[in-house]
């Protein structure tokens, strides 16, 4: 691994001379008040945002160094993110890098992959930071970092793409300390980097998975120190470095789970380590993992861990083995009879060790104080939890009580104000620790029916705290009205539409719970509507089924022609149902079974379709088509002479005209004008061969002569 101890911001010494590099950041650091300021939470963003962190943004390119700007302060889009989406992978390693650590809701990236390319280079450096005070309570700092550096092949290794964790004092300076990491794309011998091509792509991008590392702050106890993650373009064009990482702090010992009923000891070293060692105080190797089990041990026996981070920084910490008896109790009382607030009485005890306290109070509010008061959103009984924790031991004890509050305004009856005609509806008391009411029933809850009327109570807590009189008026539900749809009709194989409206839920007889249904067969079919207060109403549907009427006619004959042009429509002749016809044509006729129909037939047409439609005396109607085709007239005199009048053969009909040696004068569809090679052809016989198609789609094919006349 290559590790550099720097100052931050220090790229080249084309870029700041040394002296006036240092006065101008120590300037920097402390006029943003990053040293010793920034104390407070979110460390780990929780928060899912940067507060208490502190971003910064500048460019460096060694080709154009008029880009090149000072670190500026603040966080910028791109430069400094968020990651929320915890099923997101990074597409620049082949989607095989989370962008979240399982188990983690947030992370952050800085720096970004360069999306442009339009010859300006990009060059960005960014860098977010975290100020904190070193107690007992945070000295073991746990870094997580995931790096996606993009390879340069033809860079020198101080202008790649690269990534820098840092520790600095309060001052500014770095701390010497083995946390510090500091790599760059070209670094593809360390351990734990991978290389993705993309398709394509000559150059690799150089990826470490998400990486843990531990950071011992115990010798820096009462300073503030600041950690500093950083990433950087390459400072030529457009390969980039960005990285994603999450920090948090534990307290720096081993925890020792020897509780009350155990026969062997855990001793479960801190997380964030690479490398465990157990040692015995002879020293002797026990194990190598994170948790030393050992079996029957004996009181106050001593092991040493030695513990060594993926940046390869080595801490020994020693630990003997106690049992750990802690036990929870707490009692509680009410603080008046009006403010609902409490105050919790801490009995909690232990052997060895301190007492950590975790309390769980309603909608999951919790607090860490011994003996902490809290008010309550209602009045009554609640459950309240204490965890106590036994550090350094993994031991703890749980406990579980119910404990009351009390105010008047939060004392009162739930239930509806209305009861179904013929049926009941139940109200209930709530907020106190007994109740009497109007008819001197001490019961939390009443089942109120016809008549209905008014009822008040009054609400006690167990000390004696009374409430206000509590009424609430009971009376029958109005009247309400199921809408549906009319009784309805199913013609042959079709499917008709029940609907429902006035409840907000509906359970039909076939199981549904929709407004509608939708059926296809004969029947009654039911549905119970409920409104708003739980009242329930029925009704029904009638639906019969009919076959559709007959629509099965005949055309006599099929086929017309200009001197045969009538035709012979019959229908089936069913009694109660009314007949429409449609020729096609524009004419029609109604209420016959059978027709006479003459046609004006023209060479424009060449079929018409005729309609027959069927309606019964429950409206069912059915209808068919039929066509009758039209054998167009093709004349067999033909006189182009420019009159307007049979100037052109056949026009609309694709065709083909040869003479009599069978040489081809005319090809197409926009009908033969007498012309041959654009001359007037000579008057003779000649043979044409048409084509056109019927209503069923059918060519047909028509040869014959035709005599052209001048």
């Amino acid at each position: 691994m290559l590790v550099q101890i720097a100052k931050p911001y220090i790229h080249s010494k084309l870029f700041y001379p040394d002296k006036l590099r240092t006065i101008f950041l120590l300037c920097l650091l402390y006029s943003a008040g990053l040293f010793g300021q920034n104390t407070g939470k979110n460390l780990d963003f929780k928060m899912g945002n940067f507060t208490n962190w502190v971003g910064y943004t500048w460019r460096y390119s060694l080709l154009v160094p008029s880009i090149n700007t000072n670190p500026a302060p603040g966080i910028v889009q791109r430069r400094q993110t968020i990651m929320s989406d915890t099923s997101a992978y990074d597409k620049n390693t082949g989607y095989s890098l989370r962008k979240i650590p399982k188990g983690y809701l947030y992370s952050a990236r800085i720096g970004d992959e360069i999306i442009n390319t339009d010859g300006s280079p990009r060059c960005w450096q960014q860098s977010l930071r975290y100020t904190m005070k070193i107690d007992s309570s945070n000295a073991l700092l746990i870094l997580r970092f995931a790096l996606v550096l993009q390879y340069a092949s033809d860079h020198n290794a101080i202008n790649e793409p690269r990534f820098k964790l840092t520790l600095y004092d309060s001052n500014g300076n770095v701390l010497p300390d083995c946390s510090n990491y500091d790599v760059y794309s070209s670094n593809k011998t360390i351990k734990g980097f991978q290389a993705y091509y993309a398709p394509g792509a000559r150059d690799p991008v150089m990826w470490r998975d998400w990486t843990t590392v531990g950071a011992n702050l115990m010798k820096y106890y009462g300073q503030t120190i600041t950690v500093e993650f950083m990433s950087a373009d390459c400072s030529y064009h457009y390969h980039y470095g960005y990285a994603y990482f999450i920090a948090e702090c534990q307290p720096l010992y081993i925890k020792v789970k020897y509780c009350q009923s155990d026969t062997e000891a855990n001793l479960i070293a801190p997380i964030g380590f690479t490398g465990y060692q157990w040692t015995n105080m002879s020293g002797t190797v026990l194990d190598t993992l994170q948790t030393l089990k050992v079996t029957l041990p004996d009181e106050k026996s001593s092991y040493n861990c030695k513990m060594t981070s993926a940046t390869g920084c080595v801490v020994t910490l020693q630990s003997s083995i106690l049992k750990y008896i802690p036990n929870a109790g707490f009692s509680s009382f009410m603080l008046d009879c009006n403010s609902n607030t409490v105050q919790l009485l801490n009995s909690s005890a232990t052997n060895h060790g301190s007492l950590l306290y975790t309390w769980y109070f309603e909608n999951e509010n919790t607090s860490a104080l011994r003996e902490p008061s809290y008010t309550f959103s209602t009045s009554g009984m609640h459950k309240v939890t204490l965890i106590l924790s036994n550090p350094p031991s993994a031991c703890y004890d749980t406990l579980t009580k119910n404990i009351e509050s009390f105010s008047p305004p939060l004392v009162g009856i739930t239930g509806d104000s209305t009861y179904c005609p013929g049926l009941t509806t139940w109200i209930k008391a709530y907020g106190a620790f007994d109740y009497t009411w109007n008819n001197g029933s001490k019961a939390d809850s009443l089942q109120i029916g016809n008549p209905g009327g008014t009822f008040w109570l009054l609400g006690r807590s167990s000390t004696g705290c009374l409430s206000d009189t509590i009424y609430k008026i009971i009376s029958e539900d109005p009247h309400w009205v199921v809408a549906k749809s009319a009784d309805s009709v199913i013609c042959g194989n079709a499917s008709i539409n029940l609907s429902v409206s006035g409840g907000i839920s509906y359970l039909w007889n076939n199981g549904s719970t929709k407004d509608s249904i939708t059926v296809s067969s004969a029947g009654r079919y039911s549905v119970a509507a409920t409104n708003t207060r739980g009242c329930i109403k029925s009704t029904s549907f009638n639906v019969a089924a009919y076959a559709l009427p007959s629509t099965n006619f005949s055309i006599s004959p099929e086929e017309i022609d200009r001197k045969n042009n009538t035709v012979i429509c019959t229908s089936p002749g069913q009694s109660d149902v009314d007949y429409t016809w449609t020729m096609g044509d524009g004419s029609s006729y109604g209420s016959s079974t059978t027709i006479n129909h003459a046609y004006d037939v023209k060479n424009d047409s060449l079929y018409y379709l005729i309609t027959l439609t069927a309606k019964d005396i429950h409206n069912c109607t059915d209808t068919a088509s039929k066509y009758v085709d039209v054998i167009p007239f093709i004349p067999n005199v033909f006189t182009p002479q420019g009159d307007g009048i049979n100037d052109t053969f056949m026009p609309g009909f694709e065709q083909e005209i040869v003479d009599r040696n069978g040489m081809r004068i005319y090809k197409g569809t926009e009908g033969w004008d007498g012309r041959r090679n654009g001359k007037n052809a000579d008057p003779d016989t000649y043979f044409y061969l048409v084509h056109y198609k019927n209503g069923k789609g059918k060519t047909i094919e028509c040869k014959g002569y035709i005599t052209l006349v001048r």
